[in-house]
């Protein structure tokens, strides 16, 4: 993305230094949301000034029937920035009024029309972000004059097609969502003029096929999303023109076979998810041009058997296959043999139903187990015949971030199987009910948020007989399960810095001293504390049993795993910079934005990051605006606590009863 302008803002009412450039804030009022606002830039060239227009609810509903009369108190020129979600129609007045405008947001809205010449006189509009309406037709021509538009957002709308000139004149657009429509056709050369696009959702559609035509002129195309339509074959080298494709997703179609030129091309892409369809074969070769897979996910679908063929020339980078909920009652002997990286091997559930994540002997040894006509390699038979058992982490063993069983499935995924995250932890009080997510990350610590221990707003923090640390846990509504170990927290250490009267959710975090050492097992092991090595990491994955958006329940029994992008605090403000409230130096932002996201339950857990194979702990699951059924707004990113900044504070910790 490219960097954040701070001028194209609208702050809250706090001050806020970045680059040496700092905000002066005129009026705000927490019910923005319901009224028009604008940002400008002040005469002042050493300030920014970011003004909140909060004017009475009857100017509001006039802004309805825009007329172009209304004053906004200061130069149209300078106008940057300009929202309103009580709109319904969108007209030319408001680029006539404000012709420099950089971004229009009109988002959660009754829009749902908008006029042919609306956006003529926007020549430098960036950002045109009009999701969450009630769009079902799109002027053809209407971006004619909109060629420095780098980000359109039109998910969440009742559209059912796009005209075939829409994006005729958007050579500089890099992110396209049109997710959550009721898209059927899309014209064959709808996306000829996008040479610089980058990401491309179009996913929870209704598309019954994939126009290869669609991808011709894509070539810095790098992530696609077509999963959630009704596809139900994918054409001979439908890819091919996509060679810096990394991640596709295909799941939850009606894809029943494949071809073995189906990927042809595709040599950067690392995660593949095909999901949720009714393949019940591998044609051989079928991932074969597949240079830098990664990751691929095939659960859910009908195969019966894997054969290694499959796989010829994907050997360098490729770790992981998930193929949980098929039929398989059978696999290729060479298949662990020939791929030496693979790592990750999950068949949950298929008639010979055993999860594989182990190292690649410990795999093999399993392998043997569940088939009989499998016979490893010779070399490696005294290492495999070691009972699993003798291998379990001794309480001092520096090894850490390291799963002794399978982790579901993990590509697009939301379920996880027992053990395969052995550092995650639930506080629950002595009656039992659980409040918040922790992390283990040696044999006395546990990570947590400051706010689980001391809300905003109160004075009165828990103490350490109030929290019982549950370790190897899984199923919150049992009592007693295997691998589950509950223990007493000897201190409760809150950051000193944490302040419950502030608004920014800043210092969040604490760490609780267990009253015993841990006996490290395959359920319960430590994660690995941070390095400067995994900050470049931009992709992590949360593990908690926060609440789903389809229950009423105050949180999960059974924890879910989020896979989300890591965002820097520049493009969490430009995604959302109501966010500013909440954020800190000391924080970061993380998320799809796209619905899916940490909730109630989540708090105080981790979200972690792989390095090599061993999981490493990047953040803590701090905040999130309010909305949605549910009380969380999972259309917007969360703010997680920069565990890298806080080491020295961690290690400082005591665990010593002298």
């Amino acid at each position: 993305m490219k960097e954040m302008n701070l001028k194209y803002f609208i702050f809250y009412s706090i001050f806020w230094s970045i680059n040496q450039t700092k905000c002066q804030v005129a009026k705000c009022d927490y019910s923005y949301q319901n009224y028009w606002s604008t940002g400008y830039k002040t005469t002042n060239t050493s300030y920014y000034t970011c003004y909140l227009d909060t004017r009475q609810a009857n100017y509001n509903e006039k802004l309805i029937q825009i007329d172009g009369k209304h004053e906004i108190g200061h130069s149209d020129d300078d106008v940057k920035w300009i929202g309103n979600n009580k709109l319904k129609t969108f007209s030319s007045i408001i680029c006539q009024k404000f012709p420099n405008l950089k971004v229009v947001q009109i988002t959660d809205a009754e829009l749902d029309s908008i006029e042919e010449d609306s956006l003529f006189n926007c020549n430098n509009l960036d950002h045109l972000l009009m999701h969450k309406n009630k769009i079902r037709e799109l002027p053809e021509y209407i971006l004619i004059k909109n060629s420095k538009l780098t980000l359109l957002r039109l998910y969440s709308n009742q559209l059912t097609t796009v005209p075939e000139n829409f994006l005729l004149y958007q050579k500089n657009l890099e992110d396209l969502d049109l997710n959550d429509n009721q898209i059927e056709f899309l014209p064959g050369n709808i996306f000829r003029s996008l040479q610089k696009l980058e990401l491309l959702y179009l996913y929870k559609n209704k598309l019954r096929s994939i126009n290869p035509e669609w991808f011709v002129n894509l070539q810095n195309l790098k992530w696609l999303r077509l999963d959630g339509n009704q596809i139900s074959d994918i054409p001979s080298k439908c890819f091919a023109a996509l060679r810096n494709l990394e991640k596709l997703w295909i799941y939850e179609n009606r894809i029943k076979s494949l071809k073995s030129d189906n990927f042809d091309g595709l040599q950067n892409l690392n995660i593949l998810n095909l999901n949720d369809n009714e393949i019940f074969d591998l044609p051989v070769d079928v991932f074969a041009s597949l240079k830098s897979l990664d990751g691929l996910s095939l659960n859910n679908n009908k195969l019966t058997t894997i054969h290694s063929d499959s796989f010829k020339s994907v050997h360098n980078k490729f770790t992981s296959i998930y193929v949980g909920d098929n039929l398989i009652n059978a696999i290729d002997e060479k298949l662990i043999d020939d791929i030496s990286t693979l790592f990750h091997f999950n068949m949950t559930n298929n008639i010979c139903s055993q999860l594989y994540l182990k190292t690649r002997n410990q795999l093999k040894s399993m392998l043997k187990e569940c088939f009989n006509n499998y016979q490893p390699r010779h070399q490696h038979q005294s290492q495999i015949s070691r009972p699993f058992h003798h291998q379990l982490i001794a309480s001092t063993s520096n090894i850490c971030g390291r799963s002794s069983t399978g982790q579901g499935n993990i590509i697009g995924g939301s379920t996880i199987s027992r053990g395969s995250f052995p550092w995650i932890t639930a506080l629950v009080k002595p009656t039992g009910d659980f409040f918040c997510g922790g992390t283990l990350v040696s044999n006395r610590k546990v990570l947590t948020a400051a706010h689980c221990i001391q809300d905003k707003h109160t004075t009165t923090a828990t103490t350490a007989s109030e929290i019982i640390v549950q370790l190897g846990v899984y199923d919150l509504k049992r009592t007693i399960e295997i691998g589950r170990i509950p223990y007493a927290v000897e201190t409760v250490n809150v950051h000193s810095s944490w302040n419950t009267l502030s608004e920014p959710y800043d210092y969040d975090i604490a760490v609780l001293v267990l009253d015993t050492e841990v006996t490290f097992n395959k359920f319960i092991q430590p994660i690995c504390m941070p390095n400067l090595n995994i900050v470049s990491i931009k992709t992590g994955i949360v593990v908690g049993f926060g609440k789903s958006e389809d229950t009423t329940k105050v949180h999960e029994n059974i924890p879910k795993m989020l896979e989300t992008p890591i965002h820097s605090n520049e493009d969490c403000f430009f995604h959302e910079y109501r966010l500013v409230k909440l954020s800190s130096k000391r924080t970061f932002c993380g998320g799809t934005g796209t619905g899916i996201g940490v909730c109630r339950g989540d708090s105080g857990g981790g979200l972690i990051v792989n390095d090599g194979g061993a999981y490493y702990l990047r953040g803590i699951v701090s905040s999130s605006l309010i909305g949605g059924p549910h009380g969380c707004d999972v259309d917007t990113y969360s703010v997680y606590t920069d565990v890298t900044k806080y080491i020295d504070w961690i290690n400082g910790i005591s665990t010593s009863r002298f």
